[in-house]
């Protein structure tokens, strides 16, 4: 996959989505590392500002990652990430994921408006078929937002990880391109 356009921005009702940028890893380090996204994380270890600019130059910056910033149309200010991985282009799929940091972000649809944006430029943009994702059976809420958005449960996974000290279950969500 190419790098992702640097001036790209996905405007929507109440949010936009514009691209990750070195500038923003102290604040995604603070919300990677905050207790609330951990426990929604498979990736478990703190992140440090050493890792996440490795992830950006290794991943990000070389279109291995499309990773954006959730931001407030009102005030611009950023609530999240978005991000498509795991691109397999022969068969158009990518995996999907979404973290929110900013507590005033929950509960208000930014979340759904997000992942609805990011599955737009993932079938008009970057001509998907497929979208899949990765939750935590525990993880109602991000379980109930997939399922808002057009993401249809494909599979559930018993014991799938192993996650501080005792195996958690997996649900695989997959979202099919609308236009194909």
């Amino acid at each position: 996959m190419e790098p992702m356009n640097k001036d790209i921005v996905i405007r929507g009702q109440q949010i936009y989505l514009r691209p990750i940028t070195v500038e923003d890893t102290e604040m995604v380090v603070r919300w990677r590392n905050m207790p609330v996204v951990v426990k929604n994380f498979i990736y478990r270890k703190p992140v440090s500002c050493e890792d996440h600019e490795n992830w950006l130059k290794n991943k990000v910056f070389k279109g291995l990652v499309h990773q954006f910033i959730v931001c407030r149309n009102e005030d611009q200010l950023p609530m999240g990430s978005v991000y498509l991985q795991n691109f397999e282009e022969e068969h158009r799929k990518a995996e999907s994921g979404i973290y929110l940091g900013e507590a005033q972000a929950y509960g208000k649809g930014i979340g759904t408006e997000a992942i609805h944006l990011m599955a737009g430029y993932a079938f008009e943009t970057l001509g998907m078929h497929k979208l899949a994702a990765r939750v935590l059976a525990y993880n109602t809420a991000s379980r109930r937002l997939h399922e808002k958005t057009g993401y249809v449960q494909e599979a559930y996974l018993k014991d799938e990880l192993f996650l501080d000290g005792q195996y958690e279950d997996l649900v695989m969500f997959g979202a099919i391109n609308p236009r194909g």
